[in-house]
């Protein structure tokens, strides 16, 4: 049966079958769209993120063992007092007595004096610890075990780095030039994310290789 001059029922039925198709085509191509642009948009935000934590870190090994004073705190012995694989502990001669003191050669352990990075493999964080103050850099179960890593390299460039669950002597800590920090943060759906920089000891430009 059909219109007058026009499509028959089953024409139109098949038109707006097709019709139906189409738009459900591109309602399932505009999702799939959608989920890649987000997930595009995750792993920018954990690459920003990471590149900060590895940047705060590197900002701090460059200034490490800063002492214009004489006293009893030797910069360019103790300016990294902690290196292993996934810990660092730094170390500089920032004020004195007060906020408004100049440098005095003698070390505030409980003050921003003394800077450390490091990981909790069991909460999946990457942490900064400022004097006795800990504060996390990273979200939750957002670094997996060996995503914090730190190489040290001497003024030749060679490795000096501990073996794993060790850390470095004073002797072989007085050797480092420069380090090598590594970061690989992990979220679900969107795979895993890495940052690297180097980072050089400006207290330590003058040692030579031997």
């Amino acid at each position: 049966m059909s219109a007058r001059g026009g499509f028959t029922v089953l024409e139109l039925l098949v038109a707006a079958s097709a019709a139906l198709l189409i738009l459900a085509a591109v309602g399932s191509f505009s999702r799939a769209e959608g989920r890649m642009v987000d997930r595009e948009a995750r792993r920018l935000r954990l690459r920003e993120a990471s590149r900060r934590v590895v940047e705060t870190i590197a900002r701090e090994i460059r200034g490490a063992g800063f002492a214009p004073a004489a006293g009893s705190f030797d910069g360019l012995v103790d300016g990294v007092a902690v290196a292993a694989l996934d810990r660092i502990e730094l170390r500089s001669d920032l004020h004195g007595i007060t906020a408004a003191d100049p440098p005095d050669g003698v070390l505030d352990v409980d003050s921003d004096e003394r800077i450390a990075f490091f990981s909790n493999p069991t909460r999946g964080i990457v942490s900064e610890s400022v004097g006795r103050q800990t504060l996390p850099l990273t979200l939750e179960s957002m670094v997996a075990a060996g995503g914090l890593a730190f190489r040290y390299l001497d003024a030749c460039g060679d490795d000096v780095s501990p073996p794993a669950g060790s850390e470095l002597s004073a002797d072989e800590r007085a050797r480092i030039r420069s380090v090598v920090v590594r970061l690989t943060v992990v979220e679900p759906a969107v795979a895993s994310v890495g940052a690297e920089v180097s980072a050089a000891l400006r207290n330590r430009e003058k040692l030579q290789c031997e």
